[in-house]
């Protein structure tokens, strides 16, 4: 166990903590003094009901964290944390896809539904998303993520089973829209999750494990799906339709997961029951790098303002737009762009088996090289690029004949569709290291998920000129390449605002992480002591 340093004086009388151990070393530090020389103002930094909630863990005393002890609360952390969210992301995108493989599952026929109101079935679904993101972000500050996330997604595996009740566009057209309004919890819930938990070198790999959890639900979805199908081929006098089976199954099976997550996963560091109080402690301090603790309860009116006019904000609302408008239509119309190559059905459902290992294995694997190389940007536009040549190499290939190098067109669609959302998940592992302030973190969360919202609702309508969609996929190649050079921008104002930032003479930086000034809640551009993640 690493020696003890009390706290100073002042972070007693700051945070109300119990006399330290020595006082051989302690210093008096004036809290106004010290914070103006970082650019913060002061009434933010002393204001101690608006602090993070882990301060009072941090302020009570302060270690040094070797690697063997890291290596093992991160072991910890990922034994009762990581488990919970790969499983709750896996059912969730195959909750959200079941409408995918509905459409080869005869849901058109049944529902007597044209193309245009299958596309809409895709796209009502983010109006309820949109609809309610600011909403679960607000409330994600009042109640600890993970155990609002479970009751969502009990409610939403309610929701779903109804699936198999409907029989007509607007039946469908209220059942997605109401489930789109409770799975637009998961992904700005699992931002704050991930940032909660993790320190910021550790971001992106944990997102990569999580998010690549989307290539299990797509192969474990099309193997359920196929099994579906082949049972209503052998019995069809059953009188119960397959894709109504999937609806139901799945459906139940959310609402089973979501109980157990509810009871037994842990809702923060501060209140986990695997981590005795000492633990708790150095699982804090493993978060001081990061400046931003475990979360306040506060809403702070100037993080939402400063949220709403920092040009970052807007440039991920640009790249979220620019990336995630083709994804949107590519996971609506994953089967029927398969089928349209020249496959059957059923075959077109296993066919989704090698486009999950390619979700999987990038996912995984960006996420791993931007912690290891420290690189994040260059990890997603290394990934925007495998998903742009791709595309280029499947719409060259379909220009020339719909069916042409049939097998050629094939693993260009596995690498296009499995990589097509591998770049904006390195960007959610950015924005969770580099989005200081709770308050601002929970509105820029609002601003990003709601564009992602108009993307995925505006993604379907771009791939309207069925069955080869040829101006669905020119769109997409533009979108890209505006995606990429995006992020190009993202590491080059970042670079420079560290390299300005470490040009400042910054003085009593020793005193202010005796006071814990990392645990005061404040954004990254009051905390001038904060450097962004490239």
């Amino acid at each position: 166990m690493p020696d003890k340093i009390p706290p100073t004086r002042k972070d007693q009388d700051l945070c109300n903590s119990g006399p330290g151990e020595k006082k051989d070393s302690a210093v008096d530090v004036d809290v106004a003094v010290a914070v103006s020389e970082l650019g913060v103002e002061t009434s933010h930094a002393t204001e101690g009901t608006g602090a993070d909630a882990a301060l009072k863990y941090a302020s009570a005393i302060a270690v040094s964290i070797d690697d063997e002890l890291n290596a093992r609360l991160l072991r910890k952390i990922d034994l009762h944390v990581l488990p919970w969210l790969c499983g709750l992301y896996v059912l969730q995108y195959l909750d959200k896809g079941v409408l995918s493989y509905a459409g080869v599952m005869g849901i058109q026929t049944e529902a007597q539904l044209t193309a245009s109101e299958y596309n809409w079935l895709g796209s009502i679904y983010y109006a309820g998303y949109l609809a309610f993101v600011p909403v679960h972000n607000r409330l994600f500050q009042v109640f600890p993520p993970s155990k609002y996330i479970a009751c969502c997604m009990i409610a939403w595996g309610v929701v779903l089973s109804t699936m198999s009740a409907c029989h007509n566009f607007a039946a469908l057209m209220v059942q997605r829209t109401v489930l789109g309004a409770l799975e637009a919890s998961i992904n700005c819930g699992f931002t704050l999750i991930t940032a909660a938990w993790y320190r910021k070198y550790e971001h992106a790999s944990r997102v990569g494990l999580w998010s690549g959890c989307t290539g299990v639900a797509t192969i474990v979805g099309g193997i359920i799906a196929y099994g579906c199908l082949d049972g209503e081929e052998r019995d069809p006098e059953a009188g119960f339709s397959s894709w109504k089976i999937l609806a139901l199954c799945t459906g139940l099976l959310s609402v089973v997961y979501g109980t157990c997550m509810l009871s037994f996963m842990a809702g923060s560091i501060v209140t986990a029951r695997f981590f005795t109080e000492s633990e708790k402690t150095l699982a804090v301090e493993r978060l001081r790098d990061n400046h931003q603790g475990v979360g306040s309860p506060k809403f702070k009116k100037y993080q939402a303002v400063e949220a709403c006019t920092d040009y970052r904000t807007w440039m991920y609302v640009a790249f979220v737009m620019s990336s995630q408008i083709p994804a949107g239509g590519l996971v609506l119309l994953s089967s029927i762009l398969i089928k349209s190559i020249g496959f059957g059905s059923k075959t077109t459902l296993l066919l989704s088996i090698p486009q999950g290992v390619v979700a999987i294995l990038a996912n995984i694997g960006f996420g791993y090289l931007a912690d290891k190389t420290k690189q994040r940007s260059g990890a997603a536009i290394l990934a925007g690029l495998l998903s742009l040549f791709a595309a280029c190499l499947l719409f060259g290939l379909g220009n020339v004949g719909p069916t042409y190098k049939q097998y050629g067109q094939l693993v260009a669609y596995f690498i296009m569709s499995g990589t097509c959302s591998t770049s904006w998940f390195v960007v959610i592992s950015m924005m969770s290291s580099n989005v200081l302030g709770t308050t601002k973190k929970t509105t820029l969360n609002s601003i990003v998920f709601v564009t992602l919202g108009v993307a995925y609702f505006v993604g379907p309508q771009t791939f309207r000129d069925p069955p080869y969609y040829t101006k669905g996929k020119t769109t997409t190649i533009i979108l890209w390449i505006i995606s990429i050079l995006v992020l190009l921008a993202f590491y080059i104002l970042n670079w420079r605002e560290n390299k300005k930032r470490n040009r400042l003479l910054v003085k009593g930086v020793n005193d202010l992480k005796a006071l814990n000034i990392e645990f005061m809640d404040l954004t990254d551009k009051e905390n001038k002591y904060f450097r962004y993640v490239l």
